[in-house]
């Protein structure tokens, strides 16, 4: 009974102490809560502000800088286009310069070429027809020292050939008795011995038979 008494007490102090912990963190969370919100109020107006300050601030600049630009851009669009008239009348001048004298150096290298054109045909028409004679010259006694050469390679040739047919023929011919010489004592010798086998046979074939009889 005490046991079970003190238990319960126990248990509603814990009760309660839990449930004012929990009123009282509730009531510290929705403070810092509060206290959040505030803060982040004032820091939106704070940045609101200061961000409007700073684009104001960037606008008035950004076109202060346009208009400069705009100025600076104008001023060298002028300078440049003065520049380059000046530059187009300069090289309008030197380019009709460089063509005259361009001209006139085609001109003088156009006869100069002419005239060592036409002095160099007249050395190739001489050069040339001093070695057409001289080929020719040359290609007649060539092809006349080719025709000796072939005639006496002609001769020289059928001379060999000549011999090389008669030495063919000597030993042809003395192959042929040689080879006639041997079939001739090889037949002999193959009747011989048929003759001496038939006889032997017939006479084993004799004895043989007198034998069985």
């Amino acid at each position: 009974k005490w046991r079970s008494f003190v238990c319960r007490q126990h248990y509603i102090f814990y009760t309660a102490a839990r449930t004012i912990q929990t009123n009282w963190r509730a009531a510290v969370c929705r403070n810092q809560y509060l206290y959040h919100i505030a803060a982040m109020m004032i820091q939106n107006k704070w940045r609101t502000f200061v961000y409007r300050r700073d684009y104001v601030s960037y606008m008035a600049a950004r076109k202060i800088q346009s208009k400069w630009r705009s100025f600076e851009c104008r001023q060298d669009f002028v300078v440049y286009i003065a520049a380059r008239m000046i530059q187009t009348k300069w090289r309008s001048f030197a380019c009709r310069q460089d063509y005259i004298f361009y001209m006139a150096a085609r001109k003088l290298q156009t006869l100069w070429r002419k005239f060592a054109c036409k002095e160099k045909y007249v050395q190739y028409i001489a050069a040339r027809t001093i070695q057409t004679s001289w080929r020719a010259a040359v290609g007649r006694e060539m092809y006349l020292e080719n025709i000796a050469a072939l005639l006496i390679q002609n001769k020289w040739r059928s001379f060999v050939c000549r011999q090389d047919f008669l030495h063919y023929m000597a030993a042809r011919t003395i192959q042929n008795s040689w080879r006639a010489a041997i079939s001739r004592h090889l037949l002999l010798h193959n009747v011989a011995t048929k003759q001496i086998q038939t006889k032997w046979r017939s006479y084993v074939c004799r004895k043989e038979y007198v034998e069985y009889m």
